[in-house]
């Protein structure tokens, strides 16, 4: 498998391992967490490209996520939120985020909208 350079934070594991498969499957590796402050630790600690983040968890959103790691971290990679709520059309163009998802997630458009960040 490859260097890891994508990380995903979602409060719900199952939907981290049901993404890590399809991520696995097209030769990608990817960092899983369901934790924000883990999530934070492991952006100082690793070199990521892309990063996907949940819009809202118990421990903090998303966005708060996404601004702690532009002003405090300087990440300079891409951003995408994921994301249930429709009324959220738009927020892309409103944040500077790099690409919204929208739940239910197909995950091989997910992959497929990676792979674009990645150059693949």
């Amino acid at each position: 498998m490859g260097d890891v350079n994508v990380l995903y934070l979602d409060d719900e594991p199952d939907l981290l391992d049901l993404a890590a498969g399809f991520f696995e499957d097209d030769n990608i590796s990817l960092h899983t967490s369901s934790d924000f402050d883990k999530a934070i630790d492991l952006v100082r600690r690793n070199d990521y490209a892309v990063i996907l983040s949940d819009a809202r968890m118990p421990s903090g959103s998303g966005h708060e996520f996404f601004r702690y790691l532009r002003n405090e971290l300087n990440f300079k990679g891409k951003l995408i939120l994921v994301t249930g709520n429709l009324e959220a059309k738009g927020v892309k163009e409103k944040t500077g985020y790099d690409a919204v998802i929208y739940k239910p997630i197909n995950f091989q458009e997910l992959v497929e909208a990676v792979n674009i960040y990645l150059g693949r």
